[in-house]
C-alpha cells in the first residue's frame, strides 16, 4: 500500500501534557499500528525506584457532578454532521472558545476552569477524562526502550499530575507479568507505560477508584479508555519482553479480559459515568472482543489510514460493518482520522454519513487549537431510513457505489483501493442536474472565530468517483 509521507498521531499517552498545553501541540491518542524500528534494549522487571510520590488526593466533586446522566447526555445526531473534538488548548480568544462551546458536541483532557467555561456557554458540552485503558504510565521512553525520560501525567482538577502513584503504592499484583509466574512487567516501548492485569481484583479497585475521583474533580461526563485493544494488535515487538505476533489462545484471552474489565466497572460507581474505549481502527479480522459492556467507542483511523493510504475494500466493509453493529444498540461512536487533502477527508464524510446513527460523531483532527472544515457545513438533514445492518444494503449495483439517502441531500461513496485490485473509478450518471458540494481548505479557526476554506456547489448531470472518494449532492 502506498503510504502517505504525514505520519498520523498515533498512540499517545498524556506525555508532558503540561508542555504540549503551553506549546499548543497535539496529543493524539491510539490507533492502527505505525511501522518503527525495534527496540534496542529495555529492563525485563521493574525499573529503579523513582522519587516518592504520594497517591494524588483530588478536589471534591460537585453536589451533582456533570457527569451523572451517563449516556443520556449525548447530543443526538440524528439530524446533520455531528463533530467531537479530540483536545482543545487551554488557552483560547473568547470567540475560539464560543466558537468550540457552540460547533462542537464535545472534546476530552479538559482541565476543569476549561471544562466549566464551556460549559457556562453550552450546558450540553460532553467532556471525557482520559486514561490509559489497559495499562498503567509510568515514564518517557528514551534511548530505544528505557522508561528514564519525564513522568506521564494526567489532568486532575486545575492541575496536571505525575500518573505513578509512587512505588511505594504501586503492587505487582497490578501488572501482566511474562512470563505469567514472574514479576516481569510488560513495558510500551513507544510511550512508556506497563501492561496491566485486567483481572486482578487489586488493580480494578485501584483503577476504578482513582479515575472516579478524576472524573469527579475534572467536572466530567465519562472516561475515554485510550488504547484498549488485545495488546499484540498494537504492534508485538512495541513491548519488552515481546509480545506474541499471532497467537489464537492468547487473543482470545485478552478479548475476554477487556469485555469482563468493562463489564465489571458498569457495576461500580464509574459506571455511573460514560465509559469510551478506543478500540483503534478495528479491521483486525483476528478480533473477537465484545465491547458491548461500554457506552461508546472510538474508532481511530476511522474510513482511512491517511492521505493517500486507504484501507483495503474488504479492511473498509469491516470497519464500517462493526459499526453498524454497534450503531444498531444506539450507542455513541466517535469516528476519528487524520486527513487533510479535500478527496480524503469527503472520503471520510461519506463514510461517516453511510453508518451515521443517534449518536454518530465525525472528527478530523489537527491539532490543539479548534478547527472546522466547510464540509461539515454541508446542511444533509436526516436519514430517510435507519442505518442498514450490513455495509453492502446500501450498495448501488447501477452506479458501482454506496448510496444513502437524507432529507436534503444523497451521497455516493466509492471504497475501492487502487492498490489491492479493487480500484475502480466509477462514473455515475444522475439523471438530472443536482448541485454536488465542492469543498477546499479548511483548517485552525482564526483568533476571531471565523473559518478558512470554501463550500461551493456546482450544478452537474454526471459525476466522477476514482477509488477511495464521495460525492454529496443536494436535492433540487
Amino acid at each position: 500500500m502506498k503510504k502517505s509521507i504525514f505520519l498520523p498521531r498515533w498512540r499517545l499517552p498524556l506525555i508532558l501534557l503540561a508542555f504540549l498545553l503551553a506549546c499548543n501541540l497535539p496529543t493524539p491518542d491510539s490507533a492502527p499500528e505505525p511501522t518503527m524500528p525495534a527496540p534496542t534494549a529495555a529492563p525485563t522487571s521493574a525499573p529503579p525506584a523513582p522519587p516518592p510520590t504520594a497517591v494524588p488526593t483530588f478536589p471534591a466533586a460537585a453536589t451533582q457532578p456533570a457527569g451523572s446522566q451517563n449516556a443520556s447526555r449525548w447530543i443526538d445526531t440524528t439530524s446533520g454532521i455531528h463533530v467531537f473534538n479530540d483536545q482543545l488548548a487551554t488557552v483560547m480568544s473568547d470567540a475560539q472558545w464560543q466558537f468550540s462551546a457552540t460547533r462542537y458536541a464535545g472534546t476530552q483532557k479538559m482541565p476543569r476552569p476549561q471544562a466549566e467555561r464551556l460549559r457556562a456557554i453550552n450546558p450540553n458540552f460532553f467532556i471525557l477524562h482520559y486514561r490509559l485503558g489497559l495499562g498503567l504510565g509510568y515514564r518517557a521512553i528514551e534511548n530505544g526502550c528505557q522508561p528514564s525520560g519525564e513522568w506521564l501525567a494526567i489532568v486532575v482538577g486545575e492541575d496536571w499530575v505525575q500518573e505513578w502513584p509512587g512505588d511505594e503504592n504501586v503492587q505487582e499484583e497490578w501488572f501482566y507479568h511474562q512470563p505469567q509466574d514472574s514479576t516481569t512487567r510488560i513495558l510500551n516501548c513507544d510511550w512508556g507505560w506497563y501492561l496491566a492485569d485486567l483481572d486482578n481484583p487489586s488493580w480494578r479497585d485501584y483503577w476504578q477508584t482513582t479515575v472516579l475521583s478524576q472524573v469527579q474533580a475534572n467536572a466530567a461526563d465519562g472516561v475515554f479508555m485510550d488504547s484498549l485493544s488485545v495488546p499484540n494488535y498494537m504492534g508485538a515487538d512495541r513491548f519488552v519482553p515481546p509480545l506474541p505476533e499471532v497467537d489464537e489462545s492468547f487473543e482470545t484471552a485478552w478479548s475476554q479480559r477487556i469485555t469482563d474489565w468493562l463489564s465489571w466497572l458498569q457495576t461500580q460507581p464509574l459506571g455511573d459515568y460514560a465509559i469510551v474505549p478506543n478500540v483503534g481502527s478495528w479491521i483486525n479480522g483476528r478480533d473477537i472482543t465484545d465491547y458491548s459492556p461500554a457506552d461508546g467507542v472510538m474508532v481511530e483511523g476511522f474510513a482511512i489510514e491517511a492521505d493517500q493510504s486507504p484501507y483495503t475494500l474488504e479492511d473498509w466493509k469491516l470497519q464500517m460493518n462493526r459499526i453498524l453493529d454497534w450503531t444498531a444498540q444506539e450507542k455513541a461512536m466517535i469516528g476519528q482520522t487524520y486527513v487533510y487533502g479535500d478527496q480524503e477527508r469527503m472520503f471520510a464524510l461519506g463514510s461517516y454519513l453511510l453508518v451515521k446513527g443517534s449518536r454518530s460523531y465525525l472528527n478530523i483532527e489537527l491539532d490543539l487549537m479548534p478547527e472546522w472544515y466547510p464540509e461539515y457545513d454541508i446542511p444533509i438533514g436526516a436519514a430517510l431510513t435507519p442505518p442498514p445492518t450490513n455495509i453492502d444494503e446500501l450498495y448501488d449495483s447501477i452506479s458501482g457505489a454506496y448510496r444513502r439517502e437524507f432529507d436534503n441531500a444523497f451521497i455516493f461513496v466509492n471504497p475501492t483501493n487502487p492498490w489491492d485490485g479493487s480500484g475502480e473509478t466509477l462514473t455515475i450518471d444522475l439523471g438530472a442536474e443536482y448541485p454536488l458540494a465542492v469543498t477546499h481548505g479548511g483548517g485552525e479557526i482564526a483568533e476571531d472565530g471565523s473559518t478558512s476554506g470554501t463550500l461551493e456547489y456546482q450544478q452537474v448531470r454526471t459525476i466522477t468517483l476514482p477509488p477511495f472518494s464521495a460525492a454529496v449532492l443536494l436535492r433540487q
